[in-house]
């Protein structure tokens, strides 16, 4: 899909064509929240009780035979077997990521809520996340599993990770094919998710303000590293927002991350005309969402491409043990969408798996 300018005048066919083509592209995944939510019970699937005891069962055994997740002499296809006798619940969610709504959420998982239980927490998400995929690292130093909690630390520069904060997030894609998050801990009050369908709004885009897919499909806009990137790159990465390949809208968005990237030194400079499509992106994305409950026992699966998340701000205890803590995978999908080689980060057909932060410091 290629627009090299904004055609002049507007209205000639070859871009009608286009516009058209773009907002009528049949997408299971193009929704607002009340389409969404009559849809509930093709992407929200909760475990019977029976299915409950047997997934705490098959953990047992995995701890039992391989040890931590994070044990390097375990592969992936070990603790992918496991889970064969829920192989039909994870076909499931798997479905309704890829070629559905582009979010799963797991709910009645055996989550244990203590921290002294936490390792066995990290291997009940890490099986389920080899089930459906290859997890890959999520921060420059190297993690492929991440705690997720309040620092509460007096300062925060470029370098501290929003999502380790109790502030709002727009809405946003990560780096990977999925996002999974399992609640061990809720809020005392706030923190739900908010999801959005990106499909839709790129839709919504092309039908109210075609003179913005231009911008939308072509430009390329410079993401902030967080002060990940390995020695001599730069402190940002250029990417452009949309890309539309067999019929597939995949987006890659952060408003933050574009933002904060702009003090980047050498970052080139947002335009008017870009600031005008960031600013209706977040618009349209605000007004199709929905909000979902997050709570303890609980794991949102999304699919970066069509589905933007966001969360709410949230207060916690001042007991560190009872603060809201979520655990976190980026996953490659075994059956993802074809991607051109350059879209996000330019790392999406890594032999380890598509997606992800390069390490700073490679072996």
């Amino acid at each position: 899909m290629t627009l090299t300018s904004t055609p002049t005048p507007l209205s000639t066919s070859g871009f009608d064509r286009v516009r058209d083509y773009i907002a009528n592209l049949p997408d299971p995944a193009a929704w607002d929240g009340p389409s969404l939510l009559a849809r509930r019970d093709s992407w929200e699937l909760a475990l019977t009780p029976e299915q409950a005891e047997l997934l705490s069962s098959l953990v047992e055994q995995a701890t039992e035979k391989y040890g931590l997740w994070s044990n390097p002499e375990t592969p992936i296809e070990a603790w992918r077997e496991i889970t064969a006798p829920l192989a039909e619940f994870f076909e499931r969610a798997e479905a309704s990521l890829e070629g559905g709504t582009g979010i799963a959420l797991l709910r009645n998982l055996p989550v244990r809520r203590d921290n002294a239980h936490i390792e066995c927490n990290e291997n009940l998400l890490w099986l389920i996340g080899t089930r459906l995929g290859q997890p890959v690292n999520q921060m420059g130093g190297g993690t492929l599993l991440a705690r997720l909690q309040d620092l509460r630390g007096g300062h925060r520069g470029r370098d501290v990770r929003p999502e380790n904060t109790n502030e709002p997030l727009k809405h946003h894609t990560d780096g990977s094919d999925l996002l999974m998050l399992m609640c061990v801990r809720q809020a005392t009050e706030g923190g739900n998710s908010f999801i959005s369908s990106s499909v839709r709004t790129v839709q919504e885009i092309a039908r109210r303000h075609p003179e913005l897919l231009a911008p939308l499909l072509e430009d390329h806009f410079a993401f902030d590293r967080n002060e990940e990137q390995p020695a001599g790159d730069d402190p940002y990465y250029l990417t452009k927002l949309c890309t539309i390949v067999a019929d597939k809208i995949s987006v890659r968005y952060s408003r933050e991350m574009i933002e904060t990237a702009q003090h980047a030194p050498g970052a080139p400079q947002l335009t008017e005309r870009q600031r005008r499509l960031l600013d209706v992106f977040d618009e349209i994305a605000a007004e199709g969402g929905a909000e979902i409950d997050f709570r303890s026992g609980d794991m949102m699966i999304v699919n970066n491409y069509s589905v933007l998340h966001a969360r709410s701000t949230f207060s916690d205890p001042e007991e560190v043990t009872e603060r809201r803590l979520l655990v976190r995978l980026w996953l490659a999908m075994s059956n993802g969408r074809p991607l051109p080689f350059d879209f996000d980060r330019g790392v999406n057909h890594d032999p380890a798996g598509r997606g992800g932060v390069p390490y700073k410091n490679p072996a």
